[in-house]
């Protein structure tokens, strides 16, 4: 991987001070990203299927009652 020379010796004083390898200090980003992205994906997902009127009639079904002691807003 080619990364700017600043950059790069950014990402080796992260792996020192962490006490790991540069590469493990790549890998972890990288994964990190893989696993932001699919996040975003699925959440865009379920807001493309979100239904108005299901939604508010699953509401409608919840009884109006008093909060449980310690869920008060």
């Amino acid at each position: 991987m080619r990364l700017p020379d600043s950059l790069h010796g950014r990402l080796k004083n992260l792996a020192k001070q962490e006490g790991v390898s540069l590469n493990q200090v790549l890998v972890t980003a990288a994964s990190n990203e893989v696993v932001r992205q699919e996040t975003l994906d699925f959440f865009a997902q379920a807001a493309a299927q979100f239904d108005p009127k299901a939604f508010a009639d699953a509401l409608a079904a919840v009884p109006d009652v008093p909060s449980v002691k310690g869920d008060e807003i």
